[in-house]
């Protein structure tokens, strides 16, 4: 019944965009207004946003996780956002109270309905199947394509639920865009960067190994380029410039030790194993929070934010150094499956950074000293806020790491089309070893490529495993079998 409802819902979200798109003129978006007008956002728009946040901030990353590892419930999961999505795109276009001016939010919304509507189209047509009745050239295209608009869908959802908090504040309008657009890019690079080292440091140890490259080369590559961009784009050296200021000064001056630095770093590992560390990228780190920290501003609160702020980058980068200092004495063993407690102080320094970076917007910090909030309050509840960002993506990443694990678990015994395993003592012995094996080789990657269709029902883990042991031990099936209790599959 799932798979029949996931079939027709893009079908009926494409009909709905299509009309929607040709007769909705909704007079609160595109108002020449301003947003501040005291005026309640009412209730629908209310229900817009709860909606909005289950769907693209919970359901489809959970969702994204399930099925890269093939789990039952990635179906349901999606086709449950995409429902609350599209019911809650057409509340937001709906709704009275509050008129809100022209924003990114409302026009961004029209490509991710329409991301949404591909994504969900493309998941129907692989669930009918159709390789079962005919030679489908193009189902190997779309499921790649299903599966890195996924991905693309997680990415394009984080910066449209920030579209839309910007929205609701107000924030970003006219002579503040600059400043805005700097602060929550070069954010969100850091909440990125923390995530990444999460990422790193939990699953992609096999990946590492595999492409036989330090850790920190990848550090390295990514700031000399966001060096080398930051650069030539702080003091606008492709347009018309007004001579250099204070802050075209301070900001370009990070943007080239970002670039020498990176490029030292990115040398010295250029032929460096896993094993190689570097601690420049860690400095990098630790010299832009020195930096950042006596970065003057126009108001006493908003250079005591900047300060903040700065201090976190330092313990990033000091945690760091600390780090690959544990791991190059072996105090810290880097190929454990279970990381040393410590190592997670970096990331989250990394992601707290962010937030206090992209909560530096000069029209926030003025409104909350307005309201008479001291840096210490301000300082924990963004603190606070970053300990919730943290958990969600750590969540993320331990689900994967668990739907590993008993996907490892159930192709220790594969089952027939009854559900029912019929192996004789000696193969069930065989299947173990070769098992574990197998999961002592590899155990946690990231994408499995062979392994698509594997909760489907065929080309799955467990056939492999027993066409191996079969053809070793030359036994049919049938042949001295005992039965061992029915088994259940992801």
């Amino acid at each position: 019944m799932t798979a029949g409802y996931s079939n027709i819902l893009p079908f009926c979200a494409a009909a709905l965009l299509a009309g929607a798109q040709t007769t909705w003129a909704h007079d609160h978006h595109g108002a020449n207004m301003n947003f501040d007008t005291g005026e309640s956002i009412g209730a629908i728009l209310k229900i817009h946003i709860i909606l909005m946040s289950l769907s693209f901030g919970l359901l489809f990353p959970i969702g994204l996780v399930l099925g890269l590892k093939k789990n039952r419930w990635h179906v349901p999961v999606q086709a449950t956002g995409g429902v609350l999505a599209i019911i809650g795109f057409v509340l937001g276009h709906a709704h009275g109270g509050r008129a809100f001016p022209d924003n990114a939010h409302s026009k961004f919304s029209w490509f991710m309905l329409w991301l949404l509507v591909a994504q969900l189209s493309a998941g129907g047509y692989l669930k009918v199947h159709t390789e079962r009745r005919f030679n489908d050239k193009a189902r190997p295209y779309i499921k790649i394509a299903h599966k890195y608009m996924a991905i693309l869908m997680i990415i394009v959802s984080y910066a449209q639920i920030l579209l839309g908090v910007i929205a609701y504040l107000g924030y970003c309008y006219d002579k503040y865009l600059g400043q805005c657009l700097a602060h929550l890019i070069m954010g969100s690079s850091f909440i990125a960067y923390g995530i990444w080292h999460l990422l790193l440091l939990r699953l992609a140890t096999p990946w590492l190994n595999r492409f036989g490259r330090s850790p920190e080369l990848y550090d390295s590559v990514m700031i000399t380029t966001w060096g080398l961009f930051n650069t030539f784009t702080e003091h606008n050296f492709l347009g018309n410039s007004d001579g250099w200021s204070h802050k075209d000064l301070q900001h370009t001056s990070l943007g080239i030790i970002w670039f020498c630095g990176g490029l030292l770093s990115t040398y010295m590992l250029r032929k460096a194993g896993p094993t190689e560390r570097s601690m420049f990228p860690a400095i990098i780190l630790m010299v832009t929070g020195c930096a950042m920290g006596i970065h003057e501003q126009d108001t006493e609160f908003s250079t005591r934010v900047h300060f903040v702020f700065g201090l976190t980058l330092v313990l990033a980068g000091f945690t760091r150094c600390l780090e690959i200092l544990l791991i190059t004495t072996n105090l810290i063993r880097s190929g454990s499956k279970i990381p040393n407690p410590f190592q997670y102080l970096p990331s989250f320094f990394l992601c707290h950074t962010g937030m206090m970076l992209m909560s530096a917007i000069r029209q926030n910090i003025h409104a909350i000293d307005d309201i008479g909030i001291d840096i210490g309050t301000y300082s924990l509840g963004y603190m606070s806020i970053s300990f919730l960002l943290y958990f969600y993506a750590y969540f993320l990443i331990q689900l994967f790491s668990e739907l590993s694990k008993r996907q490892d678990k159930n192709t220790m015994l594969p089952s027939s089309e009854d559900d029912i395993a019929y192996h004789t003592v000696t193969q069930v012995s065989e299947i173990r070893s070769i098992s574990e094996e197998d999961s002592r080789r590899d155990p946690h990657v990231l994408f499995d490529a062979d392994a698509e269709d594997a909760y489907d029902g065929h080309g799955s883990d467990s056939d492999s495993v027993y066409q191996r042991v079969g053809t070793a031990n030359s036994i049919p099936q049938s042949s001295d079998a005992i039965e061992l209790g029915p088994m259940s599959r992801i």
